[in-house]
């Protein structure tokens, strides 16, 4: 449930959702237009405009609470668009395709979508975009647009600015389809059913196939309204391929739980969308035609429109002109290559099964897939992806978490994991969608009011973890059994630094509240100091925490109780010493920041 504190942000991208679904409503009826593009729209320009400053907006920066609306905003790209997938399982229908007709769109789409996926990819690749990047624009094309893109989105760890921009370039070839496809239908000669198949095969969301199917007539409309429906089935698939594709390396927890089976790798709400299409399919059969299930399925509908509606506003209250700037055209290049590829494989197929050339068709199919996927794995996997990730890190490009963690991975096998390359990650270090949900959830303690979670763990005793902390909590002044660079990302952190006069007391050197991104350094055991989080919101940090020392941390504790509020530089306190126990900090490493590995299911 949203606090209180997301209100503000939920408030906006609701109200602009909502504006959205009503000029849709009352303006004239148009493929060109949905309610998701102009939520996006309208997001995009209150962000970009001077009324962003008549609600307290603050154009995108690697500050993640530039403003009174972040959080809300972050709710709605979490926990709005997870009900919105959830849901949209209940709108899968399967009663508009016969065996025949099945048989023909599963092996067009066998050929279509996993060679769209590689041509993606390579090409993504080679025009330094985001794997993630990639991710959406593949989905987008090969399933329905902008619902897959958002489904897809927490799956792959992608940015909310790219969804935006995903939306965009796939849409945009939407509106090309329904420009062209008539006209290379009527030149290669497919005949209305067969148009109209090609249409729900190849156009991207589910509007835009319907309306290009019905420029070929009603059979047309009905073919491509069953051929369409037929890939939005593929939607559980694709998620479930996926996860388990983007999931977290053995030594890195990224977004999802670690561990033996496949359960462990699955999002909570790909398994909600799978059991309501499974209901949906039940109760199109039991209670076909009956007013209450017809009232239960419109009131679904209802419900994705509006939620969708509002994430695609709150995608749009992300989307700075900068951004787009810096993606957008290398995205419509890559959109339009994979929409270009699926739309051309497509209609190959089509045209030789109609033409009786089957073995024609499959012979088209196996080639596409076998070149795209050589072409896939020498550009865009292994070296080859992490030579163009490299690139993007010494230009300066944000990392995610996963991206990171990859880095530190190939530098520590390299030998290169030295403080300028720390310093620079860590800089760079922006946190995708859903990412910090593991320590946000962590139920690892880390001292009082504090809990946190392990990323990355290497071989050479450096390691990646991040901090939740409960609003007002302090640690006791203490020292690290290792070395630590660390900044804060959400919410406010205080640092506060002394130093060590005797064994038995100590001087107050300076409070510092940290700005998001400053990077803080403390040298193991000689640095002294203590941390709280101040206002009303849980703040977060990330920390590289190095090789540990070989003996525990240590904790100072005041002869009488500490008044943070009272305390001014240059004053002293009377301690005592004592060992730190708290997990993380005795000297046993950041490995006590994993969670634990589920039991194994014995075997009968």
């Amino acid at each position: 449930m949203p606090t209180r504190l997301d209100l503000p942000g939920l408030g906006l991208a609701t109200a602009v959702g909502a504006a959205a679904m009503l000029a849709v409503q009352v303006s004239p009826s148009s493929p060109f237009v949905s309610e998701v593009l102009v939520a996006l729209v309208l997001g995009a320009a209150l962000l970009n405009s001077p009324a962003r400053r008549m609600v307290g907006l603050e154009l995108p920066s690697g500050e993640r609470e530039p403003d009174r609306h972040a959080a809300g905003l972050r709710f709605t790209g979490k926990w709005v668009l997870r009900l919105g997938i959830v849901l949209m399982g209940f709108k899968v229908q399967t009663g508009f395709f016969g065996a025949s007709d099945l048989l023909l769109i599963a092996g067009v789409a066998a050929a279509t979508l996993p060679s769209t996926f590689f041509v993606t990819h390579a090409l993504a690749t080679g025009l330094a975009i985001r794997r993630p990047m990639a991710d959406l624009v593949a989905s987008g094309t090969m399933i329905c647009g902008a619902s897959a893109i958002n489904a897809v989105a927490p799956v792959v760890g992608a940015r909310r600015e790219e969804q935006g921009v995903a939306i965009g370039a796939v849409f945009l070839f939407s509106v090309v389809a329904l420009l062209l496809f008539r006209p290379l239908a009527v030149y290669v000669g497919l005949s209305p059913a067969m148009a109209g198949l090609w249409s729900g095969l190849a156009v991207n969301d589910l509007s835009s196939a319907v309306a290009v199917g019905s420029q070929m007539g009603d059979v047309g409309g009905v073919m491509a309204a069953a051929a369409k429906s037929a890939r939005v089935l593929l939607l559980a698939p694709m998620l479930l391929a996926l996860a388990l594709l983007r999931r977290a390396p053995a030594n890195a927890t990224i977004g999802v739980a670690s561990g033996p089976g496949l359960r462990a790798h699955l999002p909570g709400f790909l398994l909600g969308y799978i059991g309501l299409a499974l209901l949906r399919a039940a109760g199109d059969r039991l209670f076909a035609g009956a007013a209450a299930w017809s009232a239960v399925i419109a009131v679904d509908h209802a419900l994705v429109d509006a939620l969708m509606a509002t994430v695609a506003a709150g995608i749009g209250l992300h989307l700075g002109l900068r951004s787009l700037a810096a993606t957008g055209g290398r995205a419509v290049v890559v959109a339009g290559a994979a929409s270009g590829w699926m739309a051309a494989l497509s209609l190959a197929m089509i045209v030789a099964v109609s033409r009786d050339h089957a073995a024609v068709a499959a012979l088209v199919a196996v080639t596409a897939c076998g070149g795209s996927y050589m072409a896939y794995r020498a550009s865009a996997v292994g070296e080859a992806e992490l030579r163009a990730l490299r690139r993007r890190f010494e230009l300066g490009a944000p990392l995610s978490l996963g991206e990171a963690t990859r880095l530190l991975d190939a530098s520590e096998r390299d030998g290169t994991l030295a403080d300028p390359l720390l310093r620079k990650l860590l800089e760079q270090l922006h946190p995708s969608i859903g990412e910090l949900i593991p320590v946000r959830e962590s139920p690892l303690p880390h001292g009082e009011g504090c809990r946190w979670v392990t990323y990355w763990q290497g071989r050479s005793g450096w390691a990646l973890v991040a901090i939740c902390r409960e609003p007002g909590s302090a640690t006791p002044i203490h020292a690290h059994p290792h070395r630590l660079i660390g900044k804060a990302i959400e919410g406010v952190l205080e640092e506060l630094r002394f130093a060590e006069l005797s064994a038995t007391e100590l001087e107050l050197t300076s409070r510092t509240l940290l700005g998001h991104n400053d990077l803080v350094e403390t040298d193991g055991l000689a640095t002294l100091h203590l941390v709280r989080a101040v206002g009303r919101s849980p703040a977060i940090d990330l920390q590289l925490r190095g090789p540990e020392v070989g003996r525990p941390g240590r904790l100072l504790h005041t002869r009488v109780p500490l008044d943070l509020a009272a305390l001014r530089p240059g004053m002293r306190l009377q301690v005592r010493e004592a060992i730190d126990d708290r997990p993380g900090q005795g000297g046993e490493g950041a490995s006590a920041g994993r969670p634990p590995e589920p039991a194994a299911t014995p075997v009968a």
